[in-house]
């Protein structure tokens, strides 16, 4: 009878375990873009295309590129990883990479930050 309570438990903890694993897989994977206007994205890279206007630029594990015409009106933050903009590229707000660099090609425009 105590072996089966123990099989069972040992069950359950690897069926969550495997629960656990299978979530945080996919949350790595995935961008979040809340109402076109903040885009976060964990494990890669966020790419704001030409023309696009955003609030927020974020990547966890991954670069900004903010594309030429394109503009974030608030933050670009990468976090292990770099923040790239590319010529006529503007950010109005803050500028950071943690474990990276701020690459700002001639003519990309960045108002504050550092």
């Amino acid at each position: 009878m105590k072996s089966i309570k123990i099989n069972s438990f040992i069950l359950a903890l690897i069926a969550a375990l495997s629960v656990i694993l299978i979530s945080t897989t996919a949350l790595a994977q995935t961008d979040v873009n809340i109402n076109n206007s903040n885009i976060i994205q964990f494990g890669g890279d966020v790419i704001v295309p030409p023309g696009q206007v955003v609030e927020n630029a974020h990547a966890i594990g991954g670069d900004v590129t903010i594309q030429k015409g394109a503009r974030v009106t608030q933050t670009a933050i990468a976090i292990d990883g770099d923040v790239i903009l590319e010529e006529g590229a503007r950010v109005d707000g803050d500028t950071y990479a943690v474990g990276g660099e701020i690459i700002t090609s001639p003519g990309a425009t960045k108002l504050i930050g550092i």
